[in-house]
C-alpha cells in the first residue's frame, strides 16, 4: 500500500466528500448540500452539480458501509498491532472494489479518498 504524503490541491471530489463525510442515513441532507455549494464556490471548483454529489453519496455510503463491518469485511487483513492501523486493510483490492462498483468517479479521486475514508470511519 503506497500513500502520497504530499498535499494535492483541492479537487471536486474531495471537497464534496469533506461535506458528506459527517451525513448518515438520519442526516439532514440539504444542509450538507449547502456546504458543498460553499466549499465549491470558495474554492473555484465548479458548479455545484447535484448528480455527480449523488454519485460521491452512493460511494461515501457504500465505503462507510464497508469499512463499518470492519473485521467482517473482505478487505479487513487483520489486526496489525494494538491500535486501528491503516495496514488493516488491503488498500489495493478496495481500490479495484470501489472503482468497479463506482464507474462515474475517477480511479484518481476514488484512490485520494479512500484514505480519508478510512481515517474517518475505522481509524477514528
Amino acid at each position: 500500500m503506497k500513500m502520497k504524503k504530499t498535499k494535492e490541491p483541492p479537487s471536486y471530489e474531495g471537497e464534496a466528500l469533506a461535506g458528506l463525510a459527517f451525513e448518515f442515513d438520519f442526516s439532514d441532507h440539504a444542509e450538507s448540500e449547502r456546504k458543498i455549494k460553499r466549499r465549491l464556490r470558495d474554492k473555484k471548483l465548479g458548479p455545484y452539480d447535484q448528480g455527480r454529489i449523488d454519485l460521491i453519496r452512493a460511494f461515501k455510503d457504500d465505503v462507510q458501509a464497508e469499512l463499518g463491518r470492519s473485521a467482517k469485511s473482505t478487505f479487513h487483513t487483520g489486526s496489525h498491532g494494538k491500535y486501528a492501523d491503516m495496514q488493516d486493510w488491503n488498500f489495493d483490492a478496495i481500490l479495484v472494489h470501489f472503482v468497479s462498483r463506482h464507474t462515474g468517479i475517477s480511479k484518481k479521486a476514488i484512490g485520494s479518498l479512500l484514505p480519508y475514508a478510512i481515517y474517518l470511519y475505522y481509524l477514528r
